[in-house]
């Protein structure tokens, strides 16, 4: 088995499910939830995904957004990062993100950013080693269809 990581970007709602059992290393949600939910996704156009392999085998995934907002102009959003939990801290994550930023270059972003989940110490300093920096607080707030999936979003105002 060679030990060099390929990446590849996904390309439509079939190669990217692909990423389903990767995927379910960190989630609970079903198959049918994250097809749907992808679908959804790729309908508004400025969705794509990557995928990390070494021979054949998918050992991480990630997925990203291009928008553009007034603070920064065009941007790149990395989104649900996710490598095989047997192979993580071997610079899997890194390669992915390095592709992703090149190609936020390419296509002439101003900045590239990422959400995560506060509480994950191993991810934060993931990051931070890969150059990104604290700018700001992301602040959720779950409404009654989310309460389910997420209680820790759920107002506990009296």
């Amino acid at each position: 088995m060679s030990d060099e990581v390929i990446i590849r970007e996904l390309v439509g709602l079939d190669q990217t499910m692909t990423i389903f059992p990767l995927y379910s290393q960190v989630s609970r949600l079903s198959e049918a939830v994250v097809c749907q939910r992808l679908s959804a996704m790729f309908a508004q156009s400025n969705y794509r995904c990557i995928a990390a392999y070494i021979d054949e085998r998918m050992v991480g995934a990630s997925g990203f957004w291009t928008g553009t907002q007034l603070w920064c102009g065009k941007y790149v959003e990395a989104d649900n990062v996710v490598v095989d939990s047997a192979l993580r801290s071997q610079g899997i994550g890194g390669k992915m993100m390095a592709w992703i930023e090149a190609e936020a270059e390419r296509t002439e972003c101003a900045v590239i950013r990422i959400a995560m989940v506060l509480g994950r110490e191993r991810t934060h300093q993931f990051y931070a080693r890969n150059g990104y920096f604290d700018d700001g607080l992301l602040m959720v707030k779950a409404l009654s269809r989310g309460a389910a999936e997420f209680p820790e979003y759920v107002s506990q105002q009296v």
